[in-house]
């Protein structure tokens, strides 16, 4: 399902929590939606999620409005959205398989169909043998576990993800990323995350939009925005991926004036030794690795380019012609 904003304003009194924002986000897609603490996601996400009203805009889910229904209609509509959470919100009174069986006996559904699509679904998120145990003998990413299952029951077409991993350990994310992203595949959902983590976005989305201050700043592909960031924004999330974090190593925390980022077949050329060869620059390197981004290889590197300002700007020059994204310190 397609989910379409236009022009969403949401105020709290004088906070401009969400501030005109326009978004399409394709059917059968993991789109992510990135920001810091206070830049509006929650509250964007609960308006797409028809959790509350804009105070100006509208919302389509294809070519429905559904930002004005009836409170009948809205009940109705909820039904294709499934919700996942960062502190899972599962009831600690009934086991796991009660748990994921309580939106399908809201709903009215047989008994002997809720029994059999209660096991599917523990049998798809890894939980077989599971569904009889009390919510709190179960680890963290069992609960999530859970929680996907229960979000899964009535088969939605949407799946909001509210910082879903944020609780979690790194290796735990990442089986929990992948397993969001199996799903995705298996149901052709929509799948709408909201994070502050650009690691989720990197390992789990197709395209992103970045949130700041209520605005989006910068949206498009996640391989695109890797490569190329163009909001000051971005580029801060990107510099958290440069300490010690899976392949991308910073050895030095001094310097690094330049960041340079190479796409593709380009991570795989010597275009530093070409470049220093024709120009006599000096590079000092302080951080470097190769990310696999959606199926793509991007490299990044944060050096210093001496050994004087000239030398530096004809390097820098020649890097762009061979196409490799140059960012400079201001």
């Amino acid at each position: 399902m397609e989910i379409r904003l236009r022009n969403l304003k949401r105020n709290y009194g004088s906070l401009h929590a969400v501030d005109d924002v326009s978004l399409d986000i394709p059917s059968n897609t993991v789109y992510g939606i990135i920001g810091r603490s206070g830049a509006g996601k929650s509250t964007l996400v609960r308006l797409v999620s028809m959790l509350e009203k804009p105070d100006v805009g509208e919302v389509y889910y294809d070519d429905k409005r559904v930002d004005n229904l009836s409170k009948k209609e809205l009940i109705e509509e909820r039904r294709k959205i499934g919700m996942i959470f960062q502190n899972f919100n599962l009831f600690s009174s009934r086991s796991a398989e009660d748990n994921i069986a309580y939106p399908m006996e809201i709903c009215h559904m047989d008994k002997e169909y809720i029994r059999k699509r209660t096991a599917e679904l523990l049998s798809l998120v890894g939980l077989e043998g599971r569904g009889k145990a009390a919510i709190s003998t179960l680890s963290g990413g069992q609960k999530q576990r859970v929680a996907i299952a229960r979000a899964l029951a009535v088969n939605p077409s949407i799946l909001f993800c509210d910082e879903a991993t944020s609780a979690l350990d790194p290796q735990t994310t990442r089986a929990i990323l992948a397993l969001i992203k199996e799903i995705q595949k298996k149901m052709n959902l929509t799948v709408v995350m909201i994070t502050h983590q650009m690691e989720v976005v990197r390992d789990a989305c197709d395209r992103v939009a970045v949130l700041d201050a209520g605005h989006i700043v910068e949206e498009g592909t996640v391989s695109d925005i890797f490569s190329s960031p163009k909001s000051a924004v971005t580029k801060d999330f990107l510099s958290s991926l440069t300490t010690v974090h899976d392949s991308v190593v910073r050895w030095s925390k001094e310097g690094g004036h330049y960041t340079l980022r190479f796409r593709g077949t380009k991570t795989d050329e010597p275009i530093i030794s070409t470049v220093s060869r024709e120009t006599g620059a000096i590079f000092n390197i302080r951080a470097a690795g190769v990310q696999n981004v959606d199926g793509e290889e991007l490299g990044i590197m944060i050096t210093d380019i001496g050994p004087d300002a000239g030398t530096a700007e004809r390097a820098v020059a020649l890097l762009r012609e061979n196409g490799v994204t140059v960012e400079e310190e201001a």
